[in-house]
């Protein structure tokens, strides 16, 4: 595949959200997507559940039944910070992650506990152990980059 050849894929999204740096997750095509005649370029590439960082935009438009137009991108399998168990934490470990559910919304890391990237359990590779969380509920934590392996 093109992306893990060169870590990066040209793909088409909508024209609201092409800015470098945007990030998604690709939840499948419409119906609309699968007569059109950008599907190979927009969607046929992209992996139901990955999450996408948007690396370069190049301002091409092009007509869109849903979105209105359009713009091609380069984008990236994206790697994401999230909250773990320290128990599962090791550097370069496939493992299952699910977001926990947790209503402080005020904690400064939130975010990462309960990541709104991600929307169901996935298989992901620890890549880097960035330290420890201090979680107001004392839970045992800790602060990890990962990369999706099976959305």
């Amino acid at each position: 595949m093109l992306l893990a050849r060169y870590g990066f894929m040209i793909t088409l999204i909508s024209y609201i959200t092409a800015r470098e740096g945007f990030r998604f997750v690709f939840t499948g095509p419409s119906k609309e997507c699968l007569g059109c005649r950008f599907r190979r370029v927009c969607v046929d590439k992209l992996k139901v559940g990955q999450i996408y960082e948007v690396t370069k935009v190049y301002g091409i438009l092009n007509k869109c039944p849903i979105n209105e137009y359009v713009v091609t991108v380069d984008v990236k399998e994206a790697e994401i910070e999230v909250a773990m168990s320290r128990r599962t934490v090791i550097e370069g470990a496939i493992v299952n992650y699910s977001k926990m559910s947790c209503d402080n919304v005020k904690c400064p890391n939130h975010s990462r506990c309960s990541s709104n990237l991600v929307i169901k359990p996935l298989k992901v590779k620890i890549v880097k152990v960035l330290g420890n969380v201090t979680c107001p509920k004392n839970l045992e934590l800790s602060n990890v980059l990962v990369r999706i392996v099976e959305p």
